[in-house]
């Protein structure tokens, strides 16, 4: 190996058997004596020198360069088991690491924290853009991606967290309005008779969350008082081990008593019907322990999906086509004004 060094604390070397140049940049000693050094190759001399500054900038900024060679993708691992508060939910610890699952760690995962670059970042979010995906969810991932780079910053892992300077796409936002209000009303018509009607119901005039509507509980119904009302205590949620749970609702105003118009108050008393029948035909198979209003015929909390594929098949039934949950509780306020 020919030795023509530059001045400095660092040395730019030209390795004949790999045909690279290769930039080395001393970092101090060890207790022990050991001498640290770090180094990046490069196919031409100017390409090493303009990396050997790169590697003294980053050394003098207080990054540690010994870790340099961590990639994303163990960024992200080691930020979800230990740079979240430890008051995240489980439910919240889970979305995280789907997110960063789905969108950062196959685009970037392989890529080294400290060579991120703008470009990757923004070349990520165009991908999504192009793939369809809704503005929320890029900016959620760009959010995360914020997070776990700043992390890696106070640990002394990447300088700066370049994504604070990519620019997102212009993507189309989901529409997240509600039915028109005949449709709503065919929707109404339709459940009559149908398993899931009276939670349908609920939602449609409550202006229910989904997990809000599974997770209520006859505790916080209260049919015979002057005005009928529920109470929002819980939201059944999927937790990371599958397991459906009653949790917090979303935020703390989403606690709340409402008052149960005639419609609503029909539709539990339907539910409460539905129910009794359903206890006595499962016999000592009926388990209901956290008294949930709506169920499966053995007592267990709704599947999420299985709501979702009812009401697509009662609203085809009433001919409006597919209709999400979420759109039940966006059609509250025009259906009841």
């Amino acid at each position: 190996m020919g030795q023509r060094r530059d001045k400095g604390s660092g040395s730019i070397t030209y390795d004949t058997n790999a045909d690279r140049w290769v930039a080395r940049l001393n970092l101090g000693i060890t207790p022990a004596g050991k001498r640290v050094r770090v180094k990046a190759t490069a196919a031409t001399r100017a390409e090493a020198r303009r990396k050997l500054e790169q590697l003294r900038d980053k050394h003098l900024a207080g990054v540690d360069l010994t870790q340099r060679h961590q990639t994303i993708g163990e960024l992200v691992e080691l930020w979800l088991q230990r740079g979240l508060p430890s008051s995240t939910s489980p439910g919240t610890r889970a979305n995280y690491a789907t997110v960063l699952g789905t969108h950062v760690q196959p685009a970037l995962g392989e890529a080294r924290a400290n060579d991120l670059t703008v470009e990757h970042v923004e070349a990520l979010l165009d991908g999504m853009a192009e793939r369809g995906y809704a503005a929320s969810t890029i900016r959620l991932t760009l959010s995360l991606l914020k997070r776990v780079l700043t992390f890696g910053q106070r640990r002394g892992v990447v300088m700066r967290t370049v994504a604070d300077l990519a620019q997102p796409p212009v993507a189309p936002t989901k529409p997240r309005d509600g039915l028109p209000v005949e449709q709503a009303r065919r929707l109404l018509q339709a459940c009559r008779g149908e398993r899931y009607g009276p939670l349908i119901t609920l939602s449609l005039l409550l202006g229910l969350r989904p997990g809000e509507a599974s997770g209520l509980t006859w505790p916080q119904v209260h049919l015979d008082t002057d005005p009928a009302t529920l109470t929002v205590e819980h939201s059944l949620r999927r937790q990371p081990d599958g397991t459906l749970t009653l949790a917090p609702p979303k935020t703390a105003s989403s606690r709340r008593t409402l008052a149960l118009p005639p419609p609503c108050i029909t539709a539990l008393r339907a539910q409460q019907a539905l129910q009794d029948k359903d206890r006595r035909a499962a016999g000592t198979a009926w388990s209901n322990p956290q008294l949930l209003v709506f169920t499966t015929d053995n007592g267990a909390p709704l599947d999420p999906s299985n709501v979702r594929r009812a009401l697509t098949r009662i609203a085809e039934t009433a001919g409006i086509g597919h209709v999400h949950p979420h759109q039940l509780r966006h059609a509250t306020a025009s259906l009841l004004s």
